[in-house]
């Protein structure tokens, strides 16, 4: 009987993020000096040289070339940050009674949170897992299972997986590193399996 396998993957959704990771940074960058220049304007030049200094952090890892895309973990350490950062400047335009400027840092803290989320998701494994219900595709907001009763076809071969569903849809994903004979072996027995046993 086939033991269930997990393969590390490279997740082009993943993959996207990381991509626009600098993109990110550069905008909430933008964002901390605006700040900065509204605080110091409003007479708080404490916040506003603390704001200074975050933008200004902030804005350097976005020009460090592939930095951010190389280093999750401190994308994820940015992207809390980020969300504490503006969820309390929400808070405090709330106080005012700043309800435009509340509205947009609102919205600028979920947007960081559901990014933050994501990241979380990216340090965590990428993988494809073959077991005896089926498939699981690491991915978000949540992994996606795939059962064998929803699978048509499936290949696999050293470097890549590619699995095609009964509703025509093709998934491909390409391994981190090519997996051993031992391992691919393992995938085309859970095929003959339950594959054949589809059909």
């Amino acid at each position: 009987m086939a033991t269930p396998l997990s393969v590390s993957i490279v997740h082009p959704a993943y993959s996207n993020l990381k991509k626009y990771s600098a993109l990110l940074h550069f905008f909430a960058g933008l964002v901390f000096l605006t700040v900065a220049y509204y605080e110091y304007k409003s007479g708080n030049s404490i916040t506003a040289f603390c704001e200074l200094v975050i933008g200004l952090d902030v804005m350097t890892i976005a020009f460090i070339k592939r930095f951010s895309e190389e280093s999750t973990r401190l994308n994820a350490t940015f992207r809390l940050i980020e969300v504490i950062v503006f969820g309390g400047l929400s808070i405090l335009a709330l106080f005012d009674s700043s309800w435009l400027n509340a509205s947009l840092l609102l919205l600028t803290t979920a947007m960081y949170y559901y990014v933050f989320h994501f990241e979380l998701k990216i340090i965590q494994k990428e993988s494809v897992s073959v077991h005896h219900l089926g498939v699981t595709i690491s991915g978000f907001p949540k992994d996606k299972e795939i059962e064998w009763e929803q699978i048509k076809d499936l290949k696999a071969l050293p470097h890549s997986i590619s699995i095609q569903t009964q509703k025509q849809k093709n998934i491909h994903f390409e391994f981190q590193k090519a997996i051993a004979f031992e391992e691919l072996e393992q995938i085309h027995e859970f095929c003959r399996q339950y594959l054949n046993s589809n059909k």
